[in-house]
């Protein structure tokens, strides 16, 4: 397992792709940091605006997806076992690559944002680097587990376009924005699920909907049901990811 990971780490920085949406965003921050800046109040929440808006999502939906394809055509799930847990091995070892992925990004944007708010805002309140710490922590490990879920997808399908589709789609919450419509009409017909919907909906807790929350300044944000849905996310796609490995003859 551990040789694995490394194996992946070092597929990681010799990926051509990484360097490429790393790049992108960074520059792409540091560009849409003058027009942010103007309305919001603090570098904190600035930052947080853009980072939680979807594209770093998409991001890391489409890095998983290309790794997935690019570890497929380049023979190197040849030279592995290719026994029941080896497989599981196989897709599990890949899950650090999608965290470190996530990392950078969040660190990239971090970086192009302060020196882009230094430009464009220099006299911008920077804000409590408590609260900037928490954020980036609950938001690299929110995307990490979308990452593991797209991993899963692209097993399913074994093609690139379904999964970045469902990606792009995915990072916009359409599905998020369907349930809770659904959720408001059973309401209306049953009124006396208003406080369990509004609690314990299902629209309320995809991982989108976290990622959005976390952004949105002045909302006050449950951490606990946050680690609830990272808890379950990243067991439920991770053990999706490895059964459909072990399932479907990938090697």
């Amino acid at each position: 397992m551990l040789n694995l990971i490394k194996m992946n780490l070092y597929r990681l920085f010799k990926t051509r792709v990484f360097y490429v949406m790393l790049l992108t965003t960074v520059i792409l921050t540091g560009l849409l940091a003058g027009m942010e800046t103007e309305s919001a109040s603090t570098f904190g929440e600035f930052y947080a605006s853009f980072a939680s808006s979807g594209y770093v999502l998409i991001m890391v939906g489409v890095f998983a997806i290309v790794f997935s394809e690019e570890e497929r055509k380049s023979g190197f799930l040849k030279n592995l076992l290719t026994t029941r847990s080896g497989k599981k091995n196989i897709f599990f070892a890949k899950i650090p690559v999608v965290f470190l992925y996530s990392l950078f990004m969040f660190l990239g944007e971090l970086v192009a944002s302060w020196f882009g708010s230094l430009f464009w805002a220099p006299s911008i309140y920077f804000g409590r680097i408590g609260s900037l710490i928490s954020f980036i922590t609950f938001e690299v490990m929110l995307h990490t587990v979308f990452g593991i879920a797209m991993m899963a997808l692209y097993e399913i399908t074994r093609n690139t376009i379904i999964p970045t589709i469902i990606t792009i789609f995915g990072s916009a919450n359409l599905h998020g924005m369907l349930i809770s419509f659904l959720e408001t009409k059973l309401v209306s017909r049953i009124p006396a699920l208003a406080g369990f919907m509004d609690k314990y909906g299902l629209s309320r807790n995809f991982i989108v909907t976290k990622t959005e929350d976390l952004g949105i300044s002045g909302v006050s944000v449950s951490y606990v049901n946050i680690i609830v849905v990272i808890v379950i996310g990243l067991i439920l796609y991770s053990v999706m990811g490895m059964f459909i490995f072990t399932k479907i003859d990938t090697i």
